[in-house]
């Protein structure tokens, strides 16, 4: 950094976000990211491919953006991509970092596509802990503004607000006094003098988030998103044998041309297997599985 019109080294509390880090001397879009295992400087690509069993799985549209771009941003871009080429599916099969609760209602609404996909599990310590009450505990009334907890208390105060994604979410909070004398308060919150206090979306968008944590553990839902799990043999295919995940250009425009082309030669190649009798919902056995079979 310059400072005092000198160049000196950033602390270790200055660094920008990794959105504005400059990662690599020879292309300035490419920067660091991190996926649990994984550690890159470059970009991402997002993949979307066809799934029905009478057909060839073909690749419908790829996205690639920048690393430090969040999956969630993406599914209303796809969406509009896939209409404009007229693409669109009736269900989407989507990872649970492409779904929420915005998605869920406005991608019925707006393109009529029902979107397929397990919602992130809630993190907080109340939901890990079998004896802990989290949001799914509460009662909400929409129209009296009011939660009521799992002993009976009602919230003393309900705002709007919005969070870090530019979404309105409600801040509902506690009376103090009657937080201080519940006897399950350590179930609830683990503040030493502050009431419970509560996060959730808008209505519309907090009971599609409900109402797919319980669909997301019947066997019914398990069987429709088990057909998804094509996707990561297609990954897998792109990586291992059109190498997805080498970028031999500089800058994302050069990527996404080379995302481009290797799709294209993916489908080309699963036209070829499926003129060939090789179809996607017969599954490949191994020469060693074979034998024992």
């Amino acid at each position: 950094m310059v400072q005092e019109e000198q160049i000196r080294w950033r602390s270790h509390d200055n660094i920008p976000p990794a959105s504005r880090l400059i990662s690599s001397p020879y292309d300035m879009q490419a920067h660091l990211s991190v996926k649990r295992d994984t550690v890159w400087t470059g970009y991402k690509a997002h993949v979307t491919e066809t799934c029905d069993d009478s057909l060839p799985h073909l690749i419908t549209h790829v996205e690639t953006t920048e690393s430090t771009t969040q999956d969630m941003e993406m599914t209303p871009v796809i969406h509009q991509k896939l209409e404009q080429k007229q693409l669109l599916p009736s269900e989407h099969l989507m990872d649970t970092g492409y779904v929420d609760g915005e998605h869920l209602v406005t991608s019925q609404k707006v393109y009529e596509v029902e979107v397929i996909g397990p919602v992130a599990i809630n993190g907080s310590w109340q939901a890990k802990e079998a004896q802990g009450f989290d949001n799914t505990h509460f009662l909400i009334d929409w129209e009296k503004q009011k939660v009521t907890c799992p002993q009976g208390n009602t919230s003393q105060k309900w705002d709007v607000r919005q969070n870090k994604a530019g979404s309105d979410v409600v801040y509902a909070r506690f009376d103090k006094k009657g937080c201080l004398a519940c006897p399950v308060r350590s179930q609830c919150t683990r503040s030493a003098q502050s009431p419970r206090q509560i996060l959730f979306h808008q209505q519309e968008r907090h009971e599609a988030i409900q109402a797919t944590k319980k669909l997301q553990t019947t066997k019914e839902f398990k069987d429709r998103y088990a057909k998804r799990a094509g996707i990561e043999g297609t990954i897998s295919q792109g990586v291992r044998a059109f190498d997805l995940r080498v970028s031999r250009y500089l800058g994302i425009e050069k990527t996404h041309l080379q995302h481009l082309l290797i799709a294209t030669a993916m489908n080309v190649v699963r036209l070829f297997q499926w003129h060939m009798g090789d179809t996607p919902s017969r599954p490949r056995i191994s020469r060693f599985a074979a034998l024992a079979a």
